[in-house]
């Protein structure tokens, strides 16, 4: 019985594995059908999370810090507005902005307050030769270079809609990107901003005034005719109106040069200074006469002077299609003609553009919102025009009524994103922004088109020079001393403070920039 036993239990050792060896085997077979077989549908939908696999993390939560510059203070509802764009990225980027608008006074000097502190901050508008200036401000590190990589994955869309013909303008002179444009009108033109008023009670023959010096008849006859009229109105960002249809240069233009001169020669700044000499006395003769404001050469911000409604005759360095409006409401309700003194030319993309502070912590969250202001018409037109019903009335798809008074008024279309986006206002052409874009393509190209000075070897005389420009600048530009008594002194005091090594060091990168472009 106990061998019965013993027998049985030996069978059935031997049946199991038999039977495991079976299933093995079923296996394989199953595993090698696999390779050869795509798996049915039902296999690859297991891939997809369920409610027990979580999906990919979302992103964290995000506060960031948006530094630009404005003509004047937006109003008691900036905060209201700041609240209704947070709720509307919250939702988009899982993210929150602090707005923090400067007036154009203010804001050089808070930038370089908040750098030198090192304070926190993610997004600041920056600009070639003006506020936030691109290349200084790279070469002291306080920008996040922005690689192709970081645009196309947190912008691609926004970066989409900049041509790229355009592209090569956003270069510094280390070859690499360190901001986003702002995309918008891409030439200027000189030119005066006249009220229409005066242009009507006046006769005034705007197509007959080509340069500075012909609106001087009109000046004073506003003298003569409107005491409580300043008949042209400067500050220290306001002046320096200087053309010279001859010249191929214009505001934000790191070179000039004569435009019939086939080798690209640049003037020294001593003798473009030189050769301003007349203009310094007839800006000087004005002042005397009483057309300009005798508080020009200190007056910082020329905005609070237009603001009150009497200012006839102010300074318009880019002149868009469409930009008579916000100088309407500069110029406190009053309709305007831009009179143009000078070629309209090609300055670039690079004039207006958003940049990430290097310390920034959310750079990447940065690039998104700055995606979104560049191509979310709603979030665009809330940062710009306020709450709809509140700020401003839509009239149709293309336009909207600002609400007088209403509480928002920031003014600055241009600093945001995309103009390209934004609703048209009253008087504004229904064509304002294909005009736009007929502007940025027919204007003239100049030579120096992507070209910028790398100031890393003459930083220190470039300080020593902005300093004397600081003294001596403003008081010449607005009449208020006399040229032939100082502009000798303002000159030779650029030559101590090494002008000569300044302009030869440009030459030298000039001389190289025309060579690689096949022009010398």
């Amino acid at each position: 019985m106990h061998k019965a036993k013993k027998f049985a239990m030996l069978q059935l050792c031997l049946l199991l594995f038999l039977v495991s060896v079976l299933a093995a085997c079923n296996n394989n077979a199953g595993s090698e059908t696999a390779e050869e077989t795509p798996p049915p549908a039902e296999t690859e939908t297991k891939q997809e999370p369920t409610a027990q696999e979580p999906a990919e993390p979302a992103l964290p939560e995000a506060k960031l810090t948006f530094l630009y510059p404005v003509a004047a203070n937006p109003g008691p509802d900036q905060d209201l507005v700041n609240d209704e764009i947070n709720k509307y990225i919250k939702e988009k980027i899982n993210a929150t902005v602090e707005l923090v608008p400067l007036t154009f006074d203010e804001y050089e000097p808070k930038l370089n307050a908040m750098l030198a502190a090192g304070e926190n901050f993610d997004i600041a508008w920056s600009s070639k030769g003006w506020l936030g200036n691109y290349q200084p401000y790279i070469d002291r590190g306080a920008y996040l270079e922005l690689t192709d990589e970081m645009i196309q994955a947190n912008m691609p869309e926004a970066r989409a809609n900049i041509p790229d013909k355009f592209w090569p303008d956003m270069f510094a002179a280390d070859g690499k990107v360190y901001g986003f444009p702002i995309y918008q009108v891409a030439a200027k033109q000189v030119s005066f901003v006249v009220q229409k008023r005066f242009i009507d009670k006046y006769n005034l023959d705007v197509s007959a005034i080509q340069t500075y010096k012909d609106i001087e008849p009109f000046l004073k006859t506003l003298k003569d005719n409107e005491p409580d009229v300043i008949p042209l109105g400067l500050a220290q960002n306001s002046n320096g109106f200087f053309t010279d249809r001859s010249i191929v240069g214009a505001p934000g233009l790191p070179v000039s040069y004569k435009k019939d001169d086939p080798e690209y020669k640049l003037a020294t700044t001593i003798e473009s200074y030189e050769a301003k000499a007349d203009y310094y006395r007839t800006v000087r003769a004005w002042y005397q006469a009483g057309y300009i404001n005798k508080d020009a050469p200190v007056l910082q911000n020329i905005n609070d002077l237009k603001s009150k409604g009497n200012v006839a005759v102010g300074i318009e360095f880019t002149s868009k299609p469409g930009g008579e409006i916000g100088e309407k409401a500069m110029n406190g309700g009053n309709d305007v003609v831009y009179v143009p003194i000078a070629d309209s030319y090609f300055t670039g993309i690079a004039s207006a553009m958003h940049v990430i502070n290097k310390n920034s912590k959310h750079p990447e969250r940065a690039l998104m919102l700055l995606n979104l202001l560049n191509t979310d018409k709603t979030l665009y037109n809330l940062i710009c025009n306020g709450i709809e019903g509140k700020h401003y009335n839509k009239v149709d798809d293309l336009y909207i009524e600002p609400i007088e008074g209403s509480g928002y008024a920031p003014n600055g279309d241009w600093v945001f994103g995309n103009q390209f986006n934004a609703y048209l206002k009253p008087g504004q052409a229904p064509d304002t922004w294909e005009k736009t874009i007929e502007l940025n393509d027919n204007a003239v190209v100049p030579a120096s088109n992507g070209f910028s000075v790398n100031e890393e070897s003459i930083k220190a005389e470039i300080a020593n020079i902005n300093a004397v420009k600081n003294e001596y600048g403003s008081a010449l530009e607005t009449g208020a001393v006399d040229p032939d008594q100082v502009l000798p002194e303002f000159l030779e005091k650029l030559k101590a403070s090494g002008i000569e090594k300044v302009d030869a060091e440009v030459a030298k990168q000039w001389d190289q920039f025309l060579k690689s472009k096949g022009l010398k």
